[in-house]
């Protein structure tokens, strides 16, 4: 039985961000007979910059040209929400709040402009020689919408549209509105929701208990390059890797280093990433990390930050976001052998086990706490300092490897549909 899969993005493999999908997608793709993959928000004048398997179909949708069908088409479904998204909870959720009512006509329009054309873009392959079709959105979010809409215009023996969940596409009260569209309907429609965290799909589980069948929880994974070499010089290196984003909160790493200039460790930082902040951070760590050194390489394509692991020791691995799924970074950073310090949200808890690999931070985090808990590390005899790295190694094998995490992946949504 033949069998194609249609992968939603919004810019993978053109331009930057979606790293994650680079491990996921060789793997996966080995599965299937073809692979549409579909960008569903690039710039206008996109370029590919990642390869892909060669069964790999590759189109792409401009964010400016689904914006001008979603503009007018948003206003149409302010007045008139179509009926079938319209469900007694949904209604609920909006009745009485203007704003939340145009998130969802916004949100309804533009799914459904993805959609159409997607199916415009997919009338190019030849989907009649695939018994099989599976869609498959990797955010929770429009595309979900989209690959339910393109489902149900599928005229293969077999259909199903699946979608994976992280954070911002999962967690309503991280949301500016307290509000995500469609949760009820999308869960109700989709033939499994893959939320990348236990907690994640706890939290729909518990939400949408009539629902709870169709959440499953389908940890990411990244490639093995080894663990990281061993420690050569006397600097403490404390590595974070993140886009310079409020939620990421890297300033507090950087406040933390500052409460550290009395103690007596020859500490080195460094922060992989750009972003807004970076600029504003390299101008706080000049005026009050002269004690240390600070690297700021900017943002660092996926093979170069792999290269920087491989060929660097770093003592401590720093993460300090009020939000998360279950961060790629700190999987990453857990593969090369490497103790974690990081705030218990999301599913973080779920790979940075308390004392074992490292150590989890309050969400509501302070610089001092940071600094207490980078201090109290430093401080490890390097006995103890081998256990947490050779134990990040370890959770890393069993539970985050790509090689394992995506084949399974591929067997579940492939095997419940043929």
């Amino acid at each position: 039985m033949k069998n194609c899969l249609v992968m939603l993005t919004k810019v993978f493999p053109f331009g930057n961000g979606e790293e994650f999908i680079e491990n996921e997608l060789p793997i996966t793709a080995k599965a299937f007979d073809k692979v549409v993959l579909i960008a569903t928000s690039t710039a206008d004048n996109a370029i590919q910059t990642r390869a892909v398997p060669y069964n790999t179909i590759v189109h792409r949708i401009s964010a400016s040209e689904i914006m001008r069908r979603v503009k007018p088409q948003t206003v149409k479904n302010f007045f008139h929400i179509p009926r079938v998204y319209y469900g007694s909870r949904e209604k609920k959720s909006i009745d009485g709040s203007p704003v939340r009512r145009l998130y969802l006509a916004y949100f309804i329009a533009k799914g459904k402009a993805v959609a159409e054309k997607s199916s415009g873009l997919l009338k190019k392959t030849d989907l009649g020689q695939y018994d099989a079709i599976i869609f498959y959105s990797f955010w929770f979010y429009d595309t979900a919408l989209a690959a339910l809409e393109l489902k149900g215009a599928c005229s293969a023996k077999r259909c199903a549209a699946y979608s994976r969940a992280h954070a911002y596409d999962l967690y309503d009260e991280k949301n500016i509105t307290h509000y995500l569209p469609l949760r009820p309907y999308l869960l109700e429609n989709l033939d499994c929701v893959f939320p990348c965290s236990d907690n994640g799909s706890n939290y729909l589980k518990t939400k949408y208990p009539e629902s709870s069948d169709k959440v499953s929880t389908a940890w990411l994974g990244t490639s093995d390059f080894g663990a990281g070499p061993p420690k050569a010089g006397t600097e403490f290196h404390i590595v974070s890797c993140c886009h310079i984003v409020p939620k990421k909160r890297v300033e507090l790493l950087a406040q933390a280093l500052a409460m550290l200039s009395g103690s007596g460790l020859k500490l080195k930082w460094t922060h992989c990433g750009g972003g807004d902040g970076l600029k504003k951070l390299k101008a706080y760590a000049a005026e009050n990390l002269g004690f240390m050194e600070c690297r700021f390489p900017g943002e660092v394509n996926n093979t170069g930050l792999m290269k920087f692991y491989k060929g660097t020791h770093v003592d401590l691995f720093v993460n300090t976001s009020d939000s998360e799924g279950l961060p790629v970074s700190i999987m990453e950073a857990c593969s090369f052998g490497i103790p974690i310090l990081a705030t218990d949200v999301g599913g973080t808890s779920e790979i940075v086990r308390n004392g074992e690999n490292g150590f989890l931070l309050d969400a509501d985090l302070t610089p001092e706490a940071l600094a207490k808990g980078i201090e109290h590390i430093a401080h490890m005899p390097q006995p103890e300092l081998q256990k947490l790295r050779c134990a990040s190694r370890k959770i890393w094998e069993s539970d985050f490897s790509a090689d394992k995490n995506y084949r399974l992946f591929a067997e579940r949504i492939i095997g419940s549909n043929m």
